[in-house]
């Protein structure tokens, strides 16, 4: 972790917004991009409060502070990303974590850089049962759904949720976002349409060859 993470997860346990925003637009005013802002400064940042916590340097009412700090930083980021006016054939897509999933950040950053490359994105949260996912995708009748797990425990649940999915919609892409690593077991997916992202930089590959693909779709050939 570089000195600046460190200052920023000390100003983010403070409570401090404004010297939290100060560190992010120093590193906006040096040219870095959101891959940055997100991967090489929020995440370490908040890894570095959970080392804390599972220290007992610091309380959990410490660590919720510094959430909802960040939380704020990243949304107050991502809003110069908001579109006035949507397009017509713009994506949809929906992000969440599953029913008792608490850890958010990683998911909502994921919803930022959707919207950042000009998607209609729904950000459900943390906490969501499977009844109103399944409401949502009905409604909004998104092209991509984001799911977030950090437990090994959770692989069952999340089957149910893809059980559920899987069953909407052909073209749907599904990607499930975990801070377990790749090294679980994932055998128990099948369908072509569900890929596991484990960094944010593999959201920049995915949507390179979704941007290849759109454009081999769309190309024509003028005899």
């Amino acid at each position: 972790m570089d000195d600046s993470s460190k200052k920023l997860a000390h100003a983010f346990l403070d409570g401090d917004i404004h010297a939290s925003w100060m560190i992010v637009q120093q590193h906006v005013n040096e040219g870095m991009n959101s891959y940055y802002i997100y991967e090489q400064l929020l995440t370490p940042a908040m890894h570095y409060i959970g080392e804390l916590w599972e220290k007992n340097e610091i309380t959990v009412a410490d660590e919720h502070i510094a959430t909802g700090v960040c939380d704020f930083i990243l949304s107050r980021y991502s809003f110069q990303f908001v579109q006035q006016n949507k397009a017509e054939k713009q994506k949809r897509a929906i992000f969440f974590c599953l029913e008792g999933e608490e850890h958010y950040l990683g998911i909502k950053m994921v919803s930022a850089l959707f919207q950042e490359e000009g998607w209609d994105v729904r950000f459900l949260g943390p906490n969501l049962p499977l009844e109103y996912m399944l409401y949502t995708v009905q409604n909004f009748k998104p092209e991509v759904v984001g799911i977030s797990l950090s437990l090994s425990t959770q692989l069952p649940q999340l089957k149910d949720y893809l059980h559920v999915l899987e069953e909407q919609k052909e073209s749907l892409t599904i990607l499930v976002g975990s801070r377990i690593g790749p090294s679980i077991d994932t055998n128990f997916i099948l369908s072509k349409s569900v890929q596991f992202i484990y960094s944010l930089q593999e959201i920049r590959m995915w949507f390179e060859k979704e941007t290849l693909q759109t454009n081999e779709e769309e190309e024509v050939i003028w005899i």
